[in-house]
C-alpha cells in the first residue's frame, strides 16, 4: 500500500459528557479525555450532582 492510496486516519475528538455537543477541550494538564477529567469524576461520583446533571440532560432533549 502506498502513501497515496492509504486513507488518512484522524484521531477522534473526545466529547465532553457534561456539555453535550461540545468537544472536550482538555482544560487541564495531563488529561487525555473525559475518562480522566477531574470535573467529570467529581460530577459522576457525587449522587446529588449526578442526579442534577441527569435531569438537565433529559430536559435539554
Amino acid at each position: 500500500m502506498t502513501t497515496a492510496t492509504r486513507e488518512r486516519r484522524t484521531r477522534p475528538e473526545a466529547k465532553c459528557p457534561l456539555r453535550p455537543g461540545d468537544v472536550c477541550n482538555l482544560c487541564q494538564l495531563n488529561v487525555t479525555g473525559p475518562q480522566d477529567c477531574g470535573l467529570v469524576y467529581l460530577v459522576m461520583s457525587d449522587p446529588d450532582l449526578r442526579e442534577e446533571w441527569g435531569e438537565r440532560r433529559h430536559a435539554g432533549r
